[in-house]
């Protein structure tokens, strides 16, 4: 079978979609059927006193929990991402990519990646490796997007058949992919 879509994919979205839900159930439908799933999702969690969520991601193959923003007040506008947490769940991750799982899925890119940091790096070892990247990108970075990868990806729509389409093409279990 002949791949037709490039095995980078961005779940482009915009406000009122539910883009983290989605990857969630794609990364736990998938490594319910054994493919061996690395990455995050994020998560939101009410903070109830803050004009904000705390944004935390979770680690798909073992659960863990991260903080990733900060803390900056009520009335803040600034970015809320905290830089420093997102490099240091970088190097791990790095690692864990050069294990050569069936997939990764990240949370986002954005602002990090479009600036050189963030998750960039582990997207950049997965294409080299050739393990399938699933991605959300707001449409604010699209642009970004499309010049990091050189046009070299697809973009789905924020449906699951989209999604599930685009893996039933590109994630095989890693025994399979080693055979072939």
């Amino acid at each position: 079978m002949t791949n037709t879509m490039p095995p980078i994919a961005a779940i482009r979205f915009g406000g009122g979609v539910a883009v983290d839900a989605l990857l969630a159930e794609a990364a736990f439908r998938l490594q319910a059927n054994g493919i061996v799933v690395e990455g995050f999702v994020q998560l939101e969690r009410d903070l109830s006193e803050n004009c904000c969520a705390a944004m935390h991601l979770e680690g798909i193959r073992d659960g863990s929990v991260w903080l990733i923003s900060q803390d900056l007040g009520k009335g803040s506008s600034g970015c809320r991402l905290d830089p420093q947490a997102l490099a240091e769940l970088c190097g791990p991750l790095l690692r864990r990519v050069q294990e050569k799982p069936d997939l990764l899925i990240l949370n986002r890119f954005g602002k990090g990646e479009m600036l050189g940091g963030g998750f960039r790096a582990a997207i950049e070892a997965a294409f080299i490796l050739g393990i399938p990247v699933l991605v959300a990108v707001r449409d604010e970075y699209a642009e970004a997007w499309q010049a990091f990868t050189d046009g070299c990806h697809v973009e789905l729509e924020p449906r699951s058949a989209a999604i599930d389409a685009w893996l039933c093409e590109h994630v095989h279990r890693r025994e399979a992919r080693d055979a072939a």
